[in-house]
């Protein structure tokens, strides 16, 4: 048997990692200089999320929308875990004139500093007891917020089918998986020493129990943008250094 030369592809590729590794390095060593000449060492306290305050007030007030009234606002306990439903109702000539003239929002904010999202989605659809079907994904881009995309399908169960859109709000925007939240938490401790706030967010749209998901796309993706926007404003932004 013959000896196989060896391949000269491999060097090309240590290189590569060689690379990613001083990129790393270079990266770490820029956010963490401005610390090292004020002697504030990154590690010398534990990293916090700033707006806990508003995050408990969330999950007690709900969040107000121009043009919508909040008619309910109440804790659900869903598989250990406390969620806020809020039910809106119009009441501005714009609403009114929607599509819709009700909608719920099942919210969840992140309870303390060391919770991580953990896909939600799955206790919340086991405890409606939904089945879910049509799934696609909805993207709302906005400079003022970021983009978000979500998830958007059509949910039914027992007595009622909704057009449900989901996803992790987040001060740069918003994504169902919470590897998004992880990459972008990671990002926050090395520049800024704070952990990435996050809010589990389920927009629960009625329709009827044949209705085409794609008539209810325009409004989904309307109230997908003003609630990440008065999360942003409201919630993520408005933490008191």
């Amino acid at each position: 048997m013959t000896s196989q030369p060896n391949s000269p592809r491999l060097l090309p590729s240590r290189w590569v990692n060689l690379a990613l590794v001083v990129v790393l390095a270079t990266l770490a060593a820029i956010a963490i200089l401005p610390a090292y000449l004020n002697g504030q060492w990154p590690w010398a306290n534990t990293p916090q999320v700033a707006q806990i305050d508003q995050l408990r007030a969330l999950q007690k007030e709900g969040l107000p929308l121009p043009g919508w009234q909040q008619t309910t606002v109440e804790p659900v306990p869903i598989n250990r875990q406390t969620w806020t439903l809020v039910e809106y109702r119009a009441n501005s000539p714009e609403a009114q004139s929607a599509p819709i003239q009700q909608f719920a929002l099942l919210l969840h904010p992140q309870p303390w500093h060391s919770n991580q999202p953990q896909l939600e989605w799955i206790d919340l659809a086991g405890a409606q007891k939904w089945r879910i079907e049509s799934r696609r994904r909805l993207r709302v881009a906005s400079p003022q917020t970021g983009p978000v995309d979500a998830r958007f399908f059509r949910a039914w169960g027992d007595r009622q089918s909704f057009a449900v859109v989901q996803w992790y709000a987040l001060p740069s925007g918003g994504h169902p998986s919470p590897s998004h939240w992880f990459w972008a938490n990671q990002w926050s401790q090395l520049t800024q020493h704070q952990l990435t706030p996050w809010v589990a967010v389920s927009v629960l749209i009625p329709m009827p129990p044949l209705g085409e998901i794609l008539n209810y796309q325009s409004i989904a993706a309307e109230l997908t943008g003003l609630i990440q926007q008065h999360l942003t404003v409201n919630v993520f932004n408005s933490s008191q250094n």
